[in-house]
């Protein structure tokens, strides 16, 4: 073989090599959390990502443009992923909320598989723009990757941009995919995170505790948003979780029924669900829409609505807009006697259990609405102080094969009910009682994920005997 044909396929396998290079270091990041999360390679998590392959090619012609490029290819697929995970109703929603993370423990999210994930997503930066350098010559292939995978896209009728979707696909997989154009695509159809607050469809919580008062007027009642009290797929575990609270000191006196709610969107859509029978996004409440949540209805009737929670009341500008709704913050007292702290290390605050008591020594007084939010039960768990799961949820998650975090999750859910019964059973009067989540759990990985019920939470609706 003649020194220059090697030279010529050498240089044409370096080409190949470096192409190859470039599309797996593109992609590699949404294959390993897909393989990592079990995360279904479905409209999420598309096989091909077209953003990053433009950017790519554009990275051959400038380094600076390229990289600036790939940062927000990435950052607009991270961005979507961690909204919809979170149950934010759109990404830039998701990304307003950036503003509070001062008050975050930041700390707490980190883990070695989070570091683990940032180390490699730069690695895929220095790498894809170092083989991309001075290498014009490798926009073409690029670019034609991105046609054919698009065009497979097409085939299989998974392809959403420009409305190429199908009903039906060929394939339960995405070919191609650009998270960039959901986003945008997400923003101007989003309507619960732009348009005018809704309706919701059936807002139990908010019709029951309505329907209580309008046959019950001046009585007390009382609404407790639970954290991330998902409703457990496994019946089992549905009973479990209401053993913690329907003893028979309790059902001695309150009739306890347990049923289930649909949610959409976040903790403050679950606020405005169950206070006002509303969804959307709490920034658009205006003086009429907010004249019909409960509190403010109940002001009329001389009844005093009082909001609790143990976190910064800045949080989600709870501070502005609860009193809009007729709630009157309570702000806990400095330097009063000594309350229990931080009981999540992410979100550092007032513990449930002096939430729950501080609420039940409100409702002692006639005539008023108490709203408790939890906080307790907030994601990420801290598995390492946790105490050894009872002998009887361990059964029964063994039986229906849940998995550990979502177990562990299930028992700290039940800790705060046992607290809330204790609660109750130590109160002098009976008021009425709604308890509630606000939204399933977060979880990232799908298994834990599914072991609750999707777009359901479940409730608790506690009549006086």
């Amino acid at each position: 073989m003649s020194a220059p044909f090697a030279a010529r396929m050498s240089s044409r396998t370096w080409f190949g090599v470096r192409f190859l290079c470039i599309v797996v270091a593109l992609n590699a990041p949404s294959w390993l959390t897909a393989w990592i999360f079990q995360a279904p390679l479905a409209e999420e998590r598309p096989l091909f990502n077209l953003d990053l392959l433009a950017a790519a090619a554009l990275a051959c012609v400038s380094t600076l443009a390229g990289g600036a490029a790939l940062v927000l290819a990435w950052a607009a697929d991270f961005i979507r992923l961690a909204a919809k995970n979170y149950h934010f109703m759109s990404a830039l929603d998701f990304v307003d909320a950036a503003r509070f993370v001062d008050m975050l423990n930041l700390q707490t999210f980190l883990s070695a598989s989070v570091l683990g994930l940032a180390l490699g997503f730069v690695t895929c930066v220095w790498l894809v723009l170092w083989l991309t350098r001075s290498s014009v010559r490798l926009v073409w292939p690029l670019m034609s990757l991105a046609a054919l995978v698009a065009v497979f896209d097409v085939s299989n009728g998974s392809f959403h941009i420009f409305g190429l979707d199908k009903d039906s696909r060929v394939v339960n997989m995405n070919f191609a995919g650009s998270p960039g154009w959901n986003v945008w695509r997400s923003e101007r159809q989003s309507l619960l995170a732009a348009g005018p607050l809704v309706p919701m469809r059936q807002p139990k919580a908010f019709q029951a505790l309505q329907g209580w008062q309008a046959t019950h007027p001046g009585r007390t009642s009382m609404l407790v948003l639970v954290e991330s009290m998902g409703l457990p797929r496994d019946p089992a575990l549905q009973v479990w979780l209401k053993e913690r609270l329907a003893t028979p000191r309790v059902t001695a006196r309150w009739d306890i029924q347990m049923t289930d709610e649909e949610f959409v969107g976040a903790t403050t859509s679950g606020e405005l669900r169950t206070l006002c029978g509303l969804q959307g996004h709490y920034s658009r409440l205006d003086d009429t829409m907010a004249s019909g949540c409960l509190p403010r209805r109940l002001a009329s009737r001389g009844v005093t609505s009082i909001g609790i929670h143990g976190f910064g009341l800045r949080m989600f500008d709870r501070a502005e807009w609860w009193p809009k709704i007729g709630l009157t913050p309570w702000h806990w007292p400095a330097g009063g006697a000594p309350m229990q702290m931080n009981c999540n290390r992410a979100f550092p605050g007032v513990c449930d259990s002096a939430l729950l008591e501080q609420a039940m020594k409100q409702a002692q007084t006639p005539g008023r609405f108490i709203y408790a939010l939890t906080l307790d039960t907030h994601l990420p768990l801290d598995l390492r102080q946790t105490a050894p799961l009872p002998a009887a949820l361990r059964s029964v998650c063994a039986a229906s094969a849940t998995p550990e975090q979502a177990c562990q999750l299930v028992n700290k859910l039940g800790d705060l009910l046992a607290l809330l019964e204790s609660t109750l059973a130590a109160s002098e009067t009976t008021p009425f009682l709604v308890v509630v989540g606000d939204h399933m759990p977060p979880f990232g990985e799908v298994t834990n994920r599914e072991a609750f019920i999707a777009h359901r939470v479940p409730m608790f609706v506690m009549t006086p005997r």
